[in-house]
């Protein structure tokens, strides 16, 4: 159980560090009002991937995340003979833990944001650690 418990904090601190990152840097050149433009006026969303490079760093972010579950199946779930429901536990609890704290993080002033945020991280996190977990053990089988 003390293992799963480290997969799962290497899991979350990882991806949820990797994702503050990636987040930050696509906003980097980005005024609010751009951001307010997105809700209020129609935008060709090719100039607005594009501007903000949302789609780029969510793929380094997906990536990673894909890196470190990879590395977590192999080195922690696969040698302890975890059964399917730790590894699901894996996948969905720093999925779920992350994308709570990413709400409840400036709430107030940036909802709109935040949620979006959240669901970006909980399904990228849940999409490429379950990709890793599930090629790993296909492999090693």
């Amino acid at each position: 159980m003390g293992m799963l418990m480290i997969a799962i904090g290497i899991g979350f601190f990882g991806s949820i560090i990797i994702f503050f990152i990636a987040e930050e840097m696509s906003l980097k050149d980005a005024d609010f009002s751009d951001i307010k433009d997105v809700f209020t006026k129609e935008l060709n969303v090719n100039e607005l991937f594009g501007k903000y490079g949302t789609i780029k760093y969510m793929a380094m972010y997906m990536i990673a995340v894909f890196v470190i579950g990879a590395l977590v199946s192999t080195q922690l779930l696969i040698p302890n003979h975890f059964s399917l429901g730790f590894l699901m536990a894996y996948v969905f609890l720093p999925s779920m833990i992350g994308s709570l704290i990413i709400l409840l993080i400036k709430w107030r002033f940036q909802p709109i944001l935040k949620l979006i945020s959240s669901f970006m991280f909980g399904a990228g996190y849940i999409g490429a650690s379950a990709f890793a977990v599930a090629v790993t053990h296909l492999m090693s089988t």
